[in-house]
């Protein structure tokens, strides 16, 4: 266990049934990226619709529906369904609610069905933020993760201007379906590259899309060799393609209103 858990143990972030409490990332929080208002450069939603009138870059839609080819080093190609479920609260964080996303992903190669649940939210600033995931394989839980503050999972405008940049340390508890628990500190750095880009994918050709690296990082904030991800976000659609520790494609999808 680290020093740096230990003491988060005595500042009093304690856990809180299965997968442990967590918070979303405050504004003032040193090292977060965030201004001191908050905002990280985004645009202020709009009066009547809070994702703007061209739509969220990562939609949190109930019922909205994204389908992906997948290939991947380990796992060999298959396809990823992913569906938002509800709205509920957040196991293990009493009043705190998000939306929960469903993946499921048969991982022909090896022979694995893996399901992914995930609570996931926007945030007022535009980012759109991940406070717990379990993971299944073949129907049997396997892993309860969550992080203190949640931790960035995407965002939902693109900015008002280039460069944009963001970074973001949490602390991540893990407990595995024996009940072990890990812990770690990662850093990420996030970056948009681009804006109106075009990107041909097997559920169309998309002219605007916004360009978004993450990077993960070590002590010496340095990028981790393999662990960078580039993603095309659609206004109104979301993902459209991945590339990095692996390729992700959109096949097709539906989005509710």
């Amino acid at each position: 266990m680290t020093r740096r858990w230990v003491a988060a143990l005595a500042a009093g972030w304690m856990l809180v049934g299965c997968g442990g409490g967590g918070s979303l990332p405050d504004a003032d929080r040193p090292g977060t990226g965030t201004p001191p208002d908050g905002n990280v450069g985004l645009p202020d939603p709009g009066p009547d619709d809070p994702s703007t009138s061209t739509g969220s870059l990562w939609p949190l839609t109930v019922g909205s529906v994204w389908v992906y080819d997948i290939q991947d080093p380990v796992h060999g190609a298959f396809q990823k369904e992913v569906t938002v479920v509800d709205e509920r609260e957040v196991p293990g964080m009493p009043g705190t609610r998000a939306r929960l996303v469903h993946s499921r992903q048969d991982r022909v190669a090896t022979g694995v069905l893996y399901e992914e649940y995930s609570y996931q939210t926007e945030l007022p600033n535009g980012l759109v933020v991940r406070l717990r995931e379990e993971d299944h394989r073949d129907g049997m839980l396997v892993r309860t993760t969550t992080w203190s503050p949640a931790t960035v999972k995407s965002l939902a405008r693109a900015p008002t201007s280039l460069p944009w940049n963001y970074q973001s340390a949490v602390q991540e508890m893990t407990v595995l379906g024996d009940g072990t628990q890990e812990d770690s500190d990662p850093t990420y750095a996030w970056h948009v590259l681009e804006m109106n880009v075009t990107v041909n994918t097997k559920a169309g050709t998309f002219t605007n899309a916004v360009k978004l690296r993450r990077d993960k990082l070590n002590d010496a904030g340095e990028v981790k060799d393999g662990k960078e991800r580039t993603y095309w976000l659609v206004p109104g659609v979301g993902k459209v393609r991945e590339e990095g520790e692996r390729t992700e494609e959109l096949v097709r999808y539906d989005i509710k209103k």
